[in-house]
């Protein structure tokens, strides 16, 4: 820990940061489970830093953007590209917020149904700043709490960083969170390091297309995915083109009907809001 002290202490300048791009990293860990708070998930996130604003997101997506680009190069002179997937490690969250100087415009980017889907935050976040302080790896934070997506939010921030932003949606402290966490305790994300960066857009987000959506829309789209997970593929093999279509399983290689795709992605749909149903932003998956 010592050596990531030296490290921020040296490079973490005012002057330094609007010179160059930073990119900070916070281990995210989360309980997704409501009913089962005993498991607690970690994943590295990266706060990119730029003078023109600032990207969250699963570190994961760096490796995925790097074999991709690979692929991508080797395909030029192959004039093919065969991407193998399932051999690289995906990512847990799959949400990205991007926000942009200097009004801190904050955007929620996620997916339903295959369908990328962007909100771009309305609401300003209000903190109480207290002067309760301490250290956290060499830096004194003080203390800040405010009321956002249906939490109670406790922060430790640092006037050492003059960088107005922070993990996820957090911003608008006179200085970088270091460490925030709800007061129950199921979202936290702590500071765990800090580079230069040569800032390049990630490959596989910047292809995307967003579909915008108010709170309100997100949350109606959310719930009718809830109600029917395998309505997409339902429509696609309803098609006449599709009607003798063979199928078969990625992994194991069998024949798959149309209707064991839609028992299979409707069983995994359910599992999955089973185990993950305590979201960051409970008023925007209610």
């Amino acid at each position: 820990m010592r050596k990531l002290n030296i490290i921020l202490i040296f490079i973490l300048t005012a002057s330094l940061f609007f010179a160059q791009n930073q990119r900070f990293t916070y281990e995210y860990s989360y309980k997704m489970d409501s009913l089962n708070k005993e498991n607690v998930e970690k994943e590295m996130m990266n706060l990119d830093i730029t003078k023109e604003g600032s990207n969250f997101y699963s570190a994961l997506l760096l490796t995925k953007d790097s074999l991709f680009t690979a692929e991508v190069e080797k395909g030029k002179a192959s004039q093919s590209v065969v991407i193998d997937m399932r051999k690289i490690k995906q990512a847990k969250v799959n949400f990205r917020v991007s926000k942009a100087y200097p009004g801190l415009e904050t955007v929620y980017h996620s997916s339903i149904n295959a369908t990328n889907i962007a909100v771009k935050e309305q609401n300003k976040i209000n903190w109480a700043i207290f002067p309760d302080t301490k250290s956290i790896e060499g830096f004194k934070v003080q203390k800040a709490t405010t009321t956002f997506g249906g939490r109670n939010w406790i922060a430790w921030f640092t006037n050492d960083i003059h960088i107005q932003d922070g993990p996820y949606k957090f911003c608008g402290l006179p200085g970088l969170i270091l460490n925030i966490e709800d007061e129950k305790g199921d979202h936290m994300f702590n500071l765990k390091g800090s580079q230069k960066l040569n800032y390049k857009p990630l490959l596989l987000n910047s292809k995307m297309k967003d579909v915008f959506l108010t709170n309100e829309k997100f949350n109606k789209l959310w719930n009718e995915y809830k109600k029917d997970p395998a309505k997409n593929i339902k429509l696609i093999h309803s098609s006449s083109e599709m009607s003798d279509t063979l199928f078969f399983d990625s992994n194991t290689g069998s024949p798959l009907t149309k209707q064991d795709l839609i028992k299979g992605k409707e069983q995994r749909a359910r599992e999955n809001f089973k185990k993950y149903n305590n979201y960051i932003e409970i008023e925007l998956y209610k």
